[in-house]
């Protein structure tokens, strides 16, 4: 039976760390009297994404390209869809993308239009796996539906022994899973109290859903249907390989900064209730950075490979990531507090591997 009683953390009284931690990041925004929303980069960036999306949805509909080249462009949607997610949407629905809020509302709807609700990710990223990350129950990322076991807290099935092999085909229908469970998980998130805490009407909210839901079919396979000379199998298949591709990048991400073979199973407690740790090192010690040199990776995937970070500090603009490593990296090790990363993007996913293998052995269950 899934608990109702939200995870307290352990007191952070008498604990200098949070402290002493977000001053020392204060302190380097004010030294240099840096903004901590997006810069010009990350503006750039972000209006590139954007064109490359019309741009290429543009190409399939107009060009009356061979078939074989349409699916192609339908695939490298799938890959600017998730770069839009991870580099400009994700830092509108936090809050760090521009001090108006105005402005983050309308980029944080760049989720609506790429049809996934920005009212549920609200709810399910920031106020959930931000406030309660890896706690089985509460932070639903590591909720694997029964599909997948992604914390020793969840109970083991016997399918779980090939999740380490039939992940290849599951990932890659995150977005359509969030496309259809939209409606349902805003009833749900609505009985928890935050859509009624944001002061949202329920009507409003669900015509709002409900009219991006029916916008994006519209876009996605109504328009493509009437103008292509293809058949609407094809426009499915064509669908569902942009969908899959976005997908699969997405969980990979997501999955690799805190599902990794790194905690130690041997020494698990079940949790009771209560964090060992005060929330600022809970975050530390479930979450992991990777390749936070690739300066491609970082670019691309919205600095989510700088995760720690990220978790620290989300009203804060990824565009400052690489900066704050460095300061929050020392100040954990002044404290003696391990900050925990990968060197490599290979090295993080193997991990990921490694560690969906275990969970479904019986030596965990």
């Amino acid at each position: 039976m899934k608990s109702t009683t939200l995870p307290k953390f352990k007191s952070a009284a008498g604990s200098n760390f949070s402290r002493e931690l977000r001053a020392n990041v204060e302190n380097y925004f004010k030294s240099y009297d840096i903004s901590k929303f997006a810069n010009g980069a990350l503006k750039f960036k972000a209006t590139l994404l954007l064109i490359s999306f019309l741009g290429a949805y543009a190409l399939i509909l107009f060009t009356g390209w061979p078939i074989w080249i349409l699916w192609l462009l339908c695939m490298f949607l799938g890959v600017i869809k998730a770069g839009i997610g991870m580099g400009l949407m994700h830092d509108a629905n936090h809050g760090s993308f521009s001090k108006n809020k105005w402005v983050n509302k309308i980029f944080g709807y760049t989720a609506d239009f790429l049809g996934v609700s920005s009212s549920n990710w609200i709810n399910q990223h920031n106020k959930l796996h931000h406030t309660y990350t890896n706690i089985y129950e509460h932070d639903e990322d590591v909720n694997g539906k029964g599909l997948f076991r992604f914390t020793m807290d969840a109970p083991r099935k016997k399918i779980h022994q090939f999740q380490h092999i039939y992940w290849m085909l599951f990932y890659g229908f995150l977005t359509l899973g969030w496309f259809f469970a939209d409606l349902f998980a805003y009833g749900k998130y609505r009985k928890k109290g935050l859509n009624t805490k944001q002061g949202t009407d329920q009507y409003k909210e669900i015509a709002t859903i409900l009219s991006f839901k029916l916008f994006y079919i519209f876009y996605m396979i109504v328009l493509p249907y009437m103008i292509l000379d293809v058949s609407f199998i094809q426009v499915i298949v064509g669908v569902l390989s942009l969908e899959y591709v976005a997908g699969m990048i997405l969980s990979v991400i997501f999955q690799m900064a805190h599902v990794v073979d790194k905690f130690d199973l041997s020494n698990h407690d079940k949790f009771d209730g209560t964090t060992k740790d005060e929330w600022t090192v809970h975050q530390i010690h479930n979450t992991f950075d990777f390749a936070v040199k690739n300066k491609f990776l970082t670019w691309y995937c919205g600095g989510l490979n700088f995760q720690v970070i990220h978790h620290l500090f989300p009203t804060i603009s990824h565009a400052h990531y690489p900066k704050l490593y460095e300061i929050v990296k020392e100040t954990a090790k002044k404290h003696g507090i391990n900050y925990q990363e990968f060197k490599t993007f290979r090295e993080a996913f193997l991990s990921h591997l490694i560690f969906l293998k275990k969970l479904g052995s019986t030596q965990f269950a």
